[in-house]
């Protein structure tokens, strides 16, 4: 068909690409609507890659040779007096590779030499990190508020450490001494001074991180306490720091929680750090009487 100036040519049909041919697995199929015949299609087969033929190493390139102009010089009389022909180095290249040779023997010492410093880098000792909030006087914690003594149980609340050696005699005595007149003033029966436990509570509890001393009424409560978590009879003290970063203080409060499931009783005390009592009530209540209303 004849085409005019002004017309186009219309672009050639682009060819349908070719549909790949599926593959199905050797089974009978399911039968399903209309006569088809379902099958599980096959998974294209895997052809393991081929090795490509290793070829030879290439040379190293030459290093381009150097003209000597002494030797242009002395061609017009016939004779080449250079001694890099007859392979002899000159004589000041000569006294730089023996000057070499002498400060490598000096400076060869290495066992000798690399021995003292070997010896000026022993590891020193680690120094414990001491806790910035909790003062050590008090309670001895490292930099994130734990023990330094080993862990003796742990539970889903906290984990457990023995009193001796993390806290004074006189605090633990004068944390008793208020815990026991507490339970006087509700009826119940007083902790005992053995065993004394440190508690560090998990993150996935009230006060995650928190400092805690426990104190037990007899055996059988300690072991409820600490094993099951069940602390039907609870003698336990929060050590409550006024400043959490320890800048500006290291003042910490007692907030004291008594219970008694027998008697369905549960109170709680804030003590300040001088040894007076600020109320029936927690200690960030004490601290924040807004509390309330942020």
């Amino acid at each position: 068909m004849p085409v005019h100036a002004n017309e186009h040519e219309a672009p050639p049909a682009k060819a349908e690409p070719e549909v790949p041919k599926v593959e199905y697995i050797k089974e009978k199929g399911i039968e399903g609507r209309g006569g088809y015949l379902y099958k599980h299609v096959a998974k294209p087969k895997f052809e393991a890659p081929k090795e490509a033929p290793k070829l030879p190493p290439k040379e190293p390139p030459k290093p381009a040779e150097k003209e000597d102009p002494h030797a242009k010089k002395e061609e017009g009389h016939g004779e080449a007096k250079s001694e890099e022909e007859h392979g002899e180095p000159k004589k000041e290249e000569k006294k730089k590779e023996e000057g070499h040779g002498e400060a490598k023997e000096e400076h060869g010492g290495g066992g000798e030499h690399g021995g003292g410093h070997g010896g000026h880098e022993e590891k020193k000792a680690a120094v414990p990190a001491v806790s910035a909030v909790y003062d050590p006087a008090v309670i001895k914690l490292d930099g994130n508020n734990r023990p330094h003594t080993p862990m003796l149980f742990s539970n889903t609340y906290a984990d457990y450490f023995v009193c001796y050696k993390i806290i004074s005699t006189k605090y633990r005595e004068t944390v008793l001494a208020e815990m026991n007149t507490f339970a006087d003033r509700m009826g119940l029966p007083r902790a005992q001074d053995m065993p004394c436990m440190i508690k560090i509570a998990k993150p996935n509890t009230k006060f995650p991180g928190a400092v805690y001393i426990e104190f037990y009424v007899d055996r059988k409560s300690e072991q409820e306490c600490i094993k099951r978590g069940d602390c039907g009879s609870t003698r336990v003290v929060m050590l409550f720091p006024k400043d959490k970063t320890g800048k500006k203080s290291k003042e910490i409060y007692r907030s004291y929680v008594l219970t008694d499931e027998k008697k369905f009783r549960r109170s709680s005390f804030c003590v300040n750090p001088d040894g007076q009592l600020l109320g029936e009530k927690n200690c960030y209540v004490a601290l924040n009487p807004d509390w309330l209303f942020n």
